[in-house]
């Protein structure tokens, strides 16, 4: 892997490989200014699944298959992680979204809330100490505020959050790079994967006249102005 770098864009010529697992436990990789916190393994967040979400309706993740998705942000600066664990089974979905649950470092639910679809962003401001979040419910981003002892249960009741004009500015952030005007084309907007990722960052697709079966994909922080594009590599034939 090589990359160049040119003020505040950098190309990063590698396989870009994207993808989630069955129980991802999604860092923030370094791209939100927070510490790294005290956090569970996967393996005992998969025992919370079990025993707090699953047991009680009957079912199990060996037995059951049961999917989900799980990212650790410590919210409330206490130096310990919280979990934000998203079911992405049929049984706990509807059409509006899935059932979420939110544990403490120690398998406590703090809030559990119904019809959440990725992504999961978090935001910057605080709320009674504790770190506001986004989500994606009945057709809207929605931000998510702290009572001080949980979250709203239902996020399709509370207030929208218009992100059209700062996805806007970081599309054009990447259309000004050397490597877009040279010869990109199609540009798009793609969603962040991760549960809690930075709400700074935007990510999109594009393509290249000069690799045309090659997927480009750019990485905008709107906080640091830092563009990153990666592609993913075609094999020669």
């Amino acid at each position: 892997m090589f990359s160049l770098k040119s003020g505040k864009t950098t190309l990063a010529c590698s396989l870009a490989l994207f993808g989630c697992s069955t129980s991802n436990n999604l860092d923030n990789q370094g791209l939100a200014p927070l510490n790294q916190p005290r956090a569970a393994s996967e393996n005992t967040i998969a025992q919370w699944v079990d025993s707090n979400i699953l047991a009680p309706e009957g079912l199990s993740l060996e037995q059951d298959n049961i999917r989900y998705l799980s990212g650790k942000a410590d919210l409330n600066s206490d130096g310990a992680a919280e979990h934000f664990v998203l079911i992405q089974d049929r049984y706990f979905c509807g059409s509006g979204g899935c059932t979420a649950v939110i544990f403490d470092n120690q398998g406590n639910i703090i809030s559990q809330m119904s019809v959440v679809k990725p992504p999961v962003l978090l935001a910057e401001s605080t709320s009674n100490g504790w770190r506001d979040f986004m989500v994606w419910s009945n057709g809207a981003f929605r931000l998510m505020k702290s009572s001080g002892d949980s979250y709203p249960t239902n996020p399709s009741l509370e207030p929208e959050v218009d992100r059209n004009a700062s996805q806007q500015a970081a599309m054009a952030k990447v259309e000004e790079t050397e490597l877009y005007q040279q010869d990109g084309y199609d540009i798009a907007p793609s969603r962040a994967t991760k549960i809690w990722a930075p709400s700074s960052i935007y990510h999109f697709t594009f393509k290249h006249y000069g690799d045309p079966r090659a997927v480009y994909h750019a990485q905008v922080d709107m906080a640091s102005g830092v563009v990153e594009i990666s592609h993913n590599a075609v094999p020669a034939k």
